[in-house]
């Protein structure tokens, strides 16, 4: 099994932002060689439609313009745009800090439109859409038979961009050594106050690490185009949850004044994020990309930009070296920028966890406030923009810890209740 050849068949299982952003890359990239693979993507939902919920922000954050028009050879959708986000804000029990961004801007879009963007994309690029749920695989020596609810398919290679679906993450797990990785579950949900008050929000995200609900790790709140999207994220958080957190004074203070009567309105939907990378990612035919691989940072951030990226490896390596486990060690390689980054940023998603528990979170703030490096890192941490890595390296320093343990204590110790100034 050589490089990609004139006639091979690529399944790509996800048609969302991994499976169609691989499509585009390996199409283009393999008719500039004139090469002639045939590539099928299975996808159940129908994205034109724009009829089913995707529990992810829709926050596009750099360098996802020059992802698109660089590597993909595709515009970028400002007219998908919703809004631009100019920085955050970030709650704790007693304090707030503002962060502005220095950086190119994040962009907010309703996620449903994204990923028709980009799916149709593909199809124009003669991309073959099989509109059905893949339901098993059968591993054999020259090939991988697709069994699904409607066309089945002997391919070469399978490519694995359904993200955290449990049904197909399963069949995997039973065939080869792949096992899904590890997540947090979110509740998300959607506020329609009215368009002006929409436009008071402001342009800023307003993000939470709260003590006082110890399961809901993070949650935030994202002005879109018409309402505000409102999320929550931890191991086990619940419908219930979500009530607590909208009903918190910090909450309640932040959002529109007529919430009582859009309250009851409220859909919740379910859904869940990895943490930590997949094992058993890529094997002799297969290879995981997206959500599946689980290359995401621990506080979510920039996971379309890694959905994008791993796509996008997957389709060159299937082009210059095949589809053999050896072939997609490099794939493995090429990732390395991501996989590299998940130590550091389990080592600050721990502390921040720790920090939150013991409610030391509020005089770290603070100290951020006249600490532009820790302001930074907080930036970084919420935003995705930089790597954990660098994030750590920038922030670490014996002077600043001692500076943050001791204005973390008197908060602790004060007990401070008075009302958080930005």
């Amino acid at each position: 099994m050589g490089p990609l050849k004139t006639g091979d068949v690529v399944v790509i299982i996800g048609g969302a932002p991994a499976g169609s952003g691989c499509a585009i890359r390996l199409i283009k990239q393999a008719h500039s060689r004139d090469i002639r693979p045939r590539v099928i993507i299975y996808e159940g939902k129908r994205f034109e439609k724009k009829s089913y919920y995707n529990q992810c922000l829709g926050v596009l954050s750099s360098p996802i313009d020059r992802i698109l028009e660089e590597d993909l050879y595709i515009s970028f959708p400002h007219n998908l745009v919703q809004r631009r986000i100019k920085g955050y804000l970030l709650h704790t029990k007693n304090s707030v800090l503002s962060i502005p961004s220095n950086r190119e801007p994040s962009f907010a879009t309703r996620r449903v439109e994204f990923d028709n963007y980009l799916f149709q994309a593909a199809k124009n690029l003669g991309a073959e859409i099989i509109p059905a749920r893949a339901v098993d695989l059968d591993f054999g020596r020259d090939s991988v038979m697709v069994y699904s609810e409607s066309n089945n398919v002997r391919a070469d290679v399978v490519i694995g961009a359904f993200g955290l679906d449990d049904g197909m993450a399963k069949i995997f797990e039973r065939l080869t050594p792949y096992r899904q990785p590890k997540f947090l579950s979110t509740i998300v949900t959607k506020l329609h106050p009215g368009q002006d008050l929409v436009e008071a929000f402001g342009d800023s995200i307003h993000a939470f690490l709260i003590s006082s609900l110890p399961e809901i790790e993070f949650a935030a709140i994202t002005p879109k185009g018409n309402h505000l999207t409102i999320n929550i994220a931890g191991k086990d958080v619940s419908a219930d949850l979500m009530d607590a957190f909208l009903n918190l004074k910090i909450v309640r203070d932040i959002l529109p004044t007529n919430m009582k009567d859009t309250l009851p309105e409220l859909t919740y939907y379910k859904g869940k994020f990895p943490t930590l990378p997949s094992r058993g990612t890529s094997g002799d035919r297969y290879v995981m990309i997206g959500d599946a691989a689980g290359f995401n940072r621990p506080f979510k951030g920039k996971g379309i930009n890694s959905a994008l990226i791993t796509g996008i490896k997957a389709a060159d390596v299937l082009l210059e070296h095949g589809f053999t486990r050896s072939a997609f060690e490099k794939y493995m390689d090429s990732c390395r920028e991501l996989t590299c980054d998940v130590p550091y940023g389990r080592v600050l998603r721990s502390i921040t966890h720790t920090c939150s528990r013991f409610g030391l979170l509020d005089g770290i703030c603070e100290t951020a406030k006249e600490e532009p490096s820790l302001k930074k890192a907080f930036f970084n941490i919420v935003s995705g923009h930089e790597s954990y890595r660098k994030t750590w390296e920038e922030a670490r320093s014996l002077r600043l810890f001692l500076k943050i343990a001791a204005r973390a204590v008197k908060f602790r110790l004060s007990g401070s209740s008075g009302p958080p100034k930005p």
